[in-house]
């Protein structure tokens, strides 16, 4: 019958979510157990270091970005700096004005405009390397901050072991606060952050390069084939293309670099879209050779495996809200004693292994533990629906990424938001335009209305639960973006 034949799709995708669930157990405990390492020591003499700021269209943002860069404590004989400005609006003036002002104070800064945005952020990064020789390249998206002491932290790193290709910091958040929904993110990359990077770092898996605040060594960059455009994560490209050549990263949790988050529901879809289907194109360009690589256990490679092809986790999300009416189905005419699997035990399980995972992760990185012990059981639900609402969105994405359908590179907007009290919904680049998309949510949309009014009737609880959440993330996502819309 049908309905059995869903029971087991249903029951494969909760197999594959449970052992995503435990690899992510795993990199906790290795975070749990892990040791604070030496700081290395500084070098007799400090090496020539490139800071590439990459920049389209960031004019509520640039200045502090550059002005932070140019207080850098690092000899300034010793520090270029280029600022590759992509712009076609105001932010062109805005830099053209600090580069001029920092340039009559002696700093090595350059205002460099390409003549069109091929490759985008790539494409950028590869063009100012052709213009600077300097052995070692930081790094800074235009929403980021840096501290002074961040080169004088980092650099020592690659004098330690000369197979180093990168350091990579932790992000911080200066606008954490500012809203439920940066508060949700927080978890997210919180976990990142710490599970993650720190875990695979750890299991001698590979790490990733996050596209900004950190360092590379000028011949890893080289030797790893140069940044390519034919992913939406050069980033993450670069990153296991530069490992499998044999290169090591290096991921020093208690070096931050100050950023912000996105502050309004549908910019976060911007970039999550743009993180997930960049993660599918990388998965398809570079999974097989992954796991050809020679020197790399089977366990690290599996590690790997899942860090390329996370955003997969995506469609899992929204196939659970498709088969959810239909299982509700099977358990209400053949009851809990036909289910050979006990399939919401899996549900129960994974859950509970992705609480630990996410609650340990922000504990880490807490500066008020307390704190986050007492709100992290309502954000974490939080979290889940707010992932569950936009999943239909980054869905088609993935897939996207795995059939190797392009499209453009789109920027998150941000707006230089610390405080509440900062307005930005009247600022330029806050309107977002609806696509296709949002007809295909509103038709999920009501979906879940008709899953949620029959699964009531069967009383399956976990089955309702799971319903709820999506409707009410997606509903909020639907609201989001008719809000914030361009007119």
């Amino acid at each position: 019958m049908i309905i059995w034949l869903l029971y087991y799709l249903y029951f494969f995708f909760q197999v594959i979510l449970l052992f995503y669930a435990l690899t992510e157990f795993g990199l906790m405990l290795r975070l749990v157990f892990s040791k604070e390492e030496n700081k290395p020591r500084d070098p007799e003499e400090w090496p020539e270091v490139l800071v590439q700021l990459p920049v389209y269209n960031e004019q509520y943002v640039i200045g502090r970005l550059i002005d932070a860069t140019c207080e850098l404590d690092y000899p300034k004989e010793k520090l270029k700096i280029q600022v590759l400005d992509d712009s076609n609006d105001e932010t062109i003036a805005v830099v053209s004005a600090l580069v001029k002002h920092y340039q009559s104070t002696g700093i090595h800064i350059e205002h460099i405009q390409r003549p069109n945005r091929t490759g985008f952020k790539a494409g950028a990064l590869a063009y100012g390397l052709e213009l600077c020789g300097a052995p070692y390249v930081a790094i800074f998206d235009a929403d980021f901050i840096p501290n002074k002491d961040f080169l004088k932290l980092t650099i020592p790193h690659f004098y330690s072991d000369q197979k180093i290709g990168v350091v990579q910091s932790r992000w911080a958040h200066i606008n954490e606060d500012h809203s439920l929904l940066t508060r949700i993110q927080a978890i997210f990359l919180n976990t990142h952050f710490t599970v993650e990077q720190v875990g695979r770092n750890k299991a001698g898996a590979y790490i990733n390069f996050n596209g900004t605040a950190g360092v590379w060594r000028r011949t890893c960059i080289d030797d790893g084939g140069g940044w390519q455009a034919d992913t939406l994560t050069e980033d993450l490209d670069l990153s296991f293309r530069a490992q499998m050549k044999g290169w090591k990263f290096k991921y020093m949790m208690d070096i931050q670099a100050p950023s912000e988050l996105p502050v309004s529901l549908p910019a976060f879809k911007v970039q999550q879209f743009r993180w997930s289907k960049g993660a599918a194109e990388c998965s398809r360009k570079n999974l097989k050779a992954l796991f050809k690589t020679k020197n790399l256990s089977l366990g690290s490679k599996i590690i790997g495996a899942f860090h390329l092809l996370n955003s997969s986790a995506y469609i899992l999300i929204v196939s659970f809200i498709l088969l959810s009416l239909p299982m509700a189905y099977f358990f209400s005419h053949f009851g809990k004693q036909a289910d050979p699997f006990g399939l919401l035990n899996y549900t129960y399980l994974t859950t509970i292994l992705l609480f630990f995972v996410f609650l340990i992760g922000n504990l880490k990185v807490s500066r008020n533990k307390l704190k986050t012990l007492v709100t992290f059981p309502v954000l974490f639900p939080m979290f889940l629906m707010t992932s569950m609402g936009i999943s239909l969105y980054l869905m088609i994405g993935v897939i996207e990424g795995y059939v190797g359908k392009r499209s453009d590179f789109v920027r998150t907007p941000k707006f230089n938001i610390t405080r509440k009290v900062k307005d930005w919904k009247t600022k330029k680049y806050a309107g977002v335009k609806l696509t296709p998309v949002f007809v295909l949510e509103l038709i999920l949309w009501a979906y879940c209305v008709v899953a949620i009014i029959y699964t009531m009737q069967t009383g399956i609880i976990p089955l309702l639960v799971y319903e709820v959440m999506f409707f009410l993330g997606l509903t909020a996502n639907i609201i989001a973006n008719v809000i914030h819309r361009k007119i």
